[in-house]
């Protein structure tokens, strides 16, 4: 751990409000899993970096809760003084329980009115009774004197030609979907739905294709809140002709107090700001908590329409063979002595290049070798610490690509020799588990956690698991988390036709390994008997190495789906390389 930490700083901040102890998350006001660097308080307060996590700051201790999937990155880079919490482990108190133990019953306990929902504010405060809950303004504003700035990149229009349908035809759903309630105001705070809802791509955040944005939409009408200096004008242009309010990003909080008090507001209570719920009226006004699949926009949205399907498909043409060049230089260079994981990560960067519809990473790429593998988020800290990769063990490689009609997200570990029984057996099961998933029907209304066995299944014949989800749901060029989910925990949002969603178990030894093996699937009928069945078409296309098979564990069934996919791989990926990657290409998807 870290020896310097600026808890001195937020605890004389404490000490001057007369307040016992802070929560701090790691989402903005958007409550968006990628936030801008202004919002990154909790990294900046902990030492941490990782997406996920709320850092807890008494007068006298501190805590950061977090995942899995960030235990190891966390042990390294926590500030002196901040004690990890491990979520989903046995002996792990709650941020409530954390608290009432440590502080007395007359304390207050702060949050930042912007970065919490009303839903988590209120069970918040009725937890941490006797505490007293407090909503306060942003103390990094004067805390964090070398905060950065937030961005104001150009925004773009996203055409209907790849969108596949209109903000008009957009809106009507919404309307249709909330006027029986009569007059109506849906408010919509993620930046990806307003997006998706108004055709628009920006890059205010990294890895995500989203400007910082707020909309509502009525039964007559619809505003987007957001940078208009910053809208091309083919963008402009396309938003005044579709009947589109335009109004400036700083205004949303003074508008919502100027509605009419008699609408009723149609908001997703979980993805509004404390803030902006108060200005809205708070408790007093009429509300209707959107909830249907996390917010009936993330309903629409989820399920791609055909012509975001195909774009689905062009985006994992192109980004295979980026895949293929950077794998066929690893094989051609993994003697040299000179690869590392820095190297490989900026490969996929510079062969992505080679596409002009590419439009920049769609998340950190992951390039882990053999022990640093076994954090399934894992980063290097610089160029000059990454890894050095040798022909021994295994090479896990997670990156994904935005291209404009689509993004990517693949996972391939590779073999480099001098494996083991257990690690070749590991790598079956999980090969197994993710062709398992990949072959499975289901009806209509099936949910991710009937189906999450399928792929965890194998892993615990080995009597081991992971503890992160199997797969989430990908933006259509947005953000690359999305609903719904395949995970062990019960979620009422079905697996519908047009999803398209990651396939990915994994395995991960600490110390020693980690495999983890994605394909991306896009959920298509399968057959109607006397109801309807549905099944995955799978849209990677990225050969899977077969150099490590245990050929009688992964049985036949999963063994015939495996060559059939490395022939399509081919088949797909061949007239776009040259011979001497075709050549390449063919060793690697020859059958097994």
């Amino acid at each position: 751990m870290k020896n310097f930490s600026p808890l001195s700083l937020l605890r004389e901040w404490l000490s001057q409000q007369s307040i016992s102890a802070i929560i701090i998350p790691s989402n903005d006001p958007h409550f968006a899993e990628y936030v801008p660097d202004y919002y990154k308080s909790r990294a900046w307060a902990s030492g941490f970096n990782g997406s996920a996590g709320t850092l807890v700051v008494t007068t006298s201790d501190a805590a950061l809760w977090t995942d899995s999937r960030y235990f190891m990155q966390a042990e390294k880079q926590l500030f002196e003084g901040i004690t990890l919490m491990k979520l989903k482990m046995a002996g792990t108190p709650s941020i409530e329980e954390w608290l009432l133990s440590k502080l007395e019953k007359s304390a207050k306990v702060a949050i930042d009115s912007k970065l919490f929902s009303p839903l988590e504010f209120n069970s918040l405060k009725q937890s941490l009774q006797p505490l007293e809950l407090i909503p306060v303004e942003d103390p990094f504003t004067i805390l964090w004197k070398d905060r950065p700035q937030l961005k104001a990149n150009p925004i773009e229009l996203m055409p209907e030609s790849i969108s596949g349908a209109s903000i008009n035809e957009k809106c009507d759903k919404i309307v249709n979907k909330f006027s029986k309630v009569g007059e109506f105001a849906f408010i919509i705070s993620a930046c990806d739905q307003v997006m998706w809802l108004f055709n628009l791509r920006g890059s205010d955040i990294e890895y995500n294709a989203v400007a910082l944005s707020y909309a509502v939409v009525t039964n007559n009408s619809k505003s987007i809140f957001i940078r208009r200096d910053a809208l091309t004008a083919e963008a402009s242009q396309y938003l005044d002709n579709q009947g589109v309010n335009i109004l400036e990003y700083s205004t949303f909080e003074s508008y919502l107090k100027t509605l009419d008090p008699s609408l009723t507001r149609v908001a997703n209570l979980a993805q509004i700001s404390l803030c902006n719920y108060l200005a809205l009226g708070g408790d007093s006004a009429n509300f209707i908590n959107d909830i249907e699949d996390n917010g009936y926009i993330s309903h629409l949205k989820c399920r791609k329409n055909s012509v975001e399907a195909e774009g689905f498909r062009e985006a994992f043409l192109q980004d295979g063979v980026a895949w293929c060049k950077v794998l066929k230089f690893i094989d051609d260079n993994i003697e040299s002595g000179e690869l590392n994981e820095y190297i490989i990560s900026e490969k996929f960067k510079e062969y992505r290049l080679l596409s002009e519809d590419y439009r920049g990473e769609s998340f950190e790429p992951i390039v882990a070798f053999n022990e640093n593998a076994a954090a399934p988020h894992y980063s290097f800290d610089s160029p000059e610490t990454s890894a050095k990769i040798s022909n021994s063990g295994f090479l896990l490689m997670d990156t994904g690509g935005h291209y404009k009609f689509g993004t990517t997200d693949t996972t391939r570990t590779i073999p480099l020799g001098n494996l083991s029984q257990t690690q070749v057996d590991d790598y079956t099961l999980i090969l197994k588990g993710m062709i398992q998933l990949a072959m499975a029907k289901f009806p209509e209304g099936t949910r991710g956690a009937q189906l999450d066995i399928l792929a965890r299944g194998p892993i615990f014949t080995a009597g081991k698991m992971y503890y992160h989800g199997t797969g989430h749901g990908i933006g259509h060029y947005l953000c690359v988390h999305e609903s719904p989910q395949i995970r062990m925990e019960e979620s009422p949002i079905v697996l519908d036709r047009g999803v398209v969603i990651s396939d990915e178990p994994g395995v991960y030894l600490e110390g020693e390994y980690g495999i983890r093996i994605e394909n991306v699937l896009h959920i298509v009928d399968y057959i109607t008997t006397d109801r309807a069945f549905l099944a995955f078409e799978t849209l990677t296309k990225v050969p899977i190495s077969t150099e490590c098979i245990n050929k009688e564990l992964l049985g036949k069934e999963a063994l015939d789906w495996l060559n059939n996919y490395n022939s399509r791989v081919f088949d797909a990926l061949s007239p776009y390389l040259n011979s001497s990657e075709k050549e390449w290409l063919s060793s690697k998807t020859r059958m097994v």
